[in-house]
C-alpha cells in the first residue's frame, strides 16, 4: 500500500537580522518554512539569489545551505523547521523518516497572507508548552497551516506566477474603468503583493495603479475630445470617483488640466470677460481682450501684456466684434447699462453674472460651470482657502491685539475701504479691524471722510493705495499723505503703514486675492 506522510514540528525562531548582515543555515534533514515579516533581505540558495521581504514565504528541502543577507535595513522573519515522515500501512513497524518529500517545496503564494501571519504567532505563542495536550494541539495548528498552503500550491504545481500576472494585466486592460486595488489583483493572481508588484512593473514599465491611471487618462483624452460631457461625468465613467484626484492625476499626466486640453485640441475658445480677467486666468482661460481704465491702468498683476486693451471709457461695443469672440461674459455693476447684453448678444453668445463683489467664490463657481471649469473653479477656492489657512495661522502668532484698517486715497480725499479688502484681511486672515473701520466705510465706495474723523483712526497698521481717478494733476492723490493729520496717525509715526498696488487691491477674484494674502504676510508675518 503506498505510505501516508505527516510534517513534525521541530523549531520555531522569530528573527530580527541587522542592516549589513547575513545569517547562514544548513538544513540537516529538515525542511524550513521561511515568512518574511517585515524589511527587506536576499536569500542566497544553490548560488542564485531570490528577494526577500514582507509576505515572502519559502519551504526550504533538507541539506542545502542557504544565507540571509540584509543590506541597509533590517529583516525581520520567521523559521519553522520540520521533519516529514512516512506513516506505513497498519501492518508496518514503526515510523521511518525521510520518506516522500513535501508535495511543494520553493518559494509559495499566500494569500490572505494574515491568515498564514496569525497561524505561525499563534504557534509561536505556544512553542514552550509543556504540556502534552498543548504540544499535540501545537502540531494540529501546524499541520492546518500547511494545509492551508499546500492546497494553495499544490492545485498547479506547475503554477507559473508570471503567466497569472500577465493574464491579470490583461483584465486590467478589459477592466480598467471599474474599482480596483492592487491588494485584490495580487489576490487574485494568487500571488504576493510585492511580487505582483515586481512581475507587473518588470512586464509594463509601470507600477500597477500608475498602469492602471495612465489606462484610464488614455481613455478620458479620447472623451474630451470626441464628446461634450463635462468634466465629471468623463472622470466618473474612465474609473475615476473623485473629479478634483481626476484634474490632478490628468494634469500630471498630460502636462494640463482636462479643460485645457480640449480647448487646446479643438478650435480655441475665445472668451471677452472684462474685469473678469483674474477669473479666467484661475480658469486656465487667457481672454482675447483686456479690461483697461483712463486712469487706473490694467490689471497688470496678471501679466497679459501681450493681450489686447478694452478701455471701459473710450471704446465702444461693436469694437469687441473685431476681436471675434465665441463668448463673451458680462458683469452686472454700478452703472450697468441695460441694453448692452442687447448688444454684446449680437456678437456672440453672452450671459451675465450677477454674483460678484466679496462673494468672489460664487463668481468663481458660477464662471467654472458657465465655461465648463467646475474642476478648475474648485482647485483655484481651494488651493486659495489653504494658503489662506496657512498664513491665518502664521498672523495669529505675530498679530495678537493688534489692529488694522485699509484705506484708499485719492486726491482731495481719503476713504475707509471695505469692498474690497474687508473679506481678505478679516475674515480669511483673520485679523481685527480697528473699531472705526465700519463706522467709517461708506456706502459709496469713494466717498471720502474728514481728517477730524481719520486722525481717531489709531489702527497698529494701516495698509493703504493711491486712486488716480480725479480732475487734479498727475500725482495729485500723493500729496494727501503729507497733511500734518495723516502724518500723526501712529501706524505712519510708528512706519507701520504701508503702500500696495491699487489694480491688486481693487479688485476680486482668486489671483487678486492670493497678492493680497502675499503682501501682508511678507509685511506683517
Amino acid at each position: 500500500m503506498t505510505a501516508d506522510s505527516i510534517c513534525l514540528l521541530a523549531g520555531v525562531e522569530k528573527e530580527t537580522l541587522p542592516p549589513e548582515s547575513s545569517r547562514d543555515y544548513f538544513e540537516s534533514g529538515t525542511y524550513a518554512l521561511l515568512v518574511g515579516m517585515e524589511g527587506a533581505a536576499q536569500l542566497q540558495l544553490n548560488g542564485e539569489r531570490y528577494r526577500l521581504g514582507k509576505e515572502s514565504c519559502w519551504i526550504l528541502e533538507p541539506h542545502q545551505q542557504l544565507s540571509i543577507l540584509t543590506d541597509e535595513k533590517a529583516f525581520g522573519y520567521y523559521r519553522l523547521t520540520f521533519r516529514m515522515v512516512e506513516l506505513p500501512d497498519s501492518e508496518g513497524a514503526g515510523i521511518q523518516e525521510e520518506g516522500a518529500p513535501v508535495c511543494v517545496v520553493g518559494e509559495l503564494v499566500c494569500t490572505p497572507f494574515s491568515r498564514l501571519v496569525e497561524g505561525i504567532e499563534e504557534i509561536y505563542h505556544h512553542c514552550e508548552e509543556t504540556d502534552r495536550r498543548q504540544r499535540y494541539y501545537n502540531r494540529v495548528r501546524f499541520e492546518q497551516l500547511l494545509c492551508h498552503l499546500f492546497a494553495q500550491n499544490a492545485r498547479n504545481q506547475q503554477f507559473d506566477p508570471q503567466k497569472a500576472v500577465e493574464q491579470s494585466i490583461a483584465y486590467v486592460e478589459a477592466h480598467y474603468q471599474e474599482q480596483m486595488t492592487v491588494d485584490q489583483l495580487a489576490a487574485d493572481a494568487h500571488v504576493p503583493r510585492w511580487r505582483y508588484t515586481q512581475l507587473f512593473k518588470e512586464m509594463t514599465g509601470q507600477l500597477p495603479l500608475d498602469y492602471i491611471n495612465q489606462l484610464r487618462i488614455s481613455r478620458a483624452k479620447q472623451l474630451l475630445l470626441v464628446t461634450g460631457d463635462r468634466i465629471q461625468e468623463i472622470a466618473q465613467s474612465v474609473g475615476f470617483n473623485n473629479e478634483y484626484y481626476f484634474n490632478r492625476r490628468f494634469k500630471q499626466t498630460v502636462g494640463v488640466a482636462p479643460g485645457k486640453y480640449r480647448n487646446v485640441h479643438r478650435e480655441d475658445l475665445r472668451v471677452v470677460s472684462i474685469f473678469m480677467e483674474d477669473y479666467l486666468m484661475a480658469l486656465e482661460i487667457k481672454p482675447i481682450v483686456q479690461w483697461s481704465h483712463t486712469y487706473w491702468g490694467k490689471q497688470d498683476y496678471l501679466g497679459l501684456h501681450d493681450v489686447p486693451a478694452y478701455n471701459i471709457l473710450t471704446d465702444e461695443v461693436q469694437d469687441l466684434s473685431l476681436r471675434h469672440p465665441d463668448f463673451i461674459m458680462l458683469r452686472e455693476c454700478t452703472g450697468w447699462r441695460s441694453n448692452l447684453y442687447k448688444e454684446c448678444s449680437k456678437i456672440a453668445r453672452t450671459c451675465v453674472i450677477h454674483q460678484l463683489g466679496p462673494q468672489w467664490r460664487t463668481t468663481m463657481r458660477i464662471l467654472g460651470e458657465s465655461l465648463d471649469r467646475e474642476a478648475q473653479a474648485k482647485s483655484a477656492i481651494e488651493q486659495y482657502d489653504r494658503r489662506a489657512e496657512m498664513a491665518r495661522g502664521r498672523l495669529a502668532r505675530s498679530m495678537s491685539g493688534q489692529t488694522v484698517a485699509f484705506l484708499r486715497v485719492c486726491a482731495g480725499q481719503i476713504s475707509v475701504e471695505k469692498n474690497y479688502s474687508y473679506a481678505v484681511l478679516f475674515e480669511d486672515l483673520g485679523l481685527v479691524p480697528h473699531p472705526l473701520v465700519n463706522q467709517l466705510s461708506q456706502t459709496e465706495a469713494r466717498a471720502g471722510v474728514s481728517w477730524e474723523l481719520l486722525s481717531r483712526l489709531d489702527a497698529d497698521h494701516l495698509f493703504f493705495t493711491f486712486d488716480k481717478w480725479h480732475n487734479a494733476g498727475e500725482g495729485a492723490e500723493r500729496l494727501e499723505i503729507l497733511h500734518p493729520s495723516w502724518q500723526a496717525l501712529p501706524a505712519v509715526q510708528k512706519k507701520q503703514a504701508y503702500e500696495v498696488d491699487f489694480m491688486t487691491w481693487m479688485n476680486h477674484g482668486p489671483i487678486t486675492n492670493q497678492r493680497k494674502l502675499e503682501d501682508v504676510m511678507q509685511i506683517l508675518a
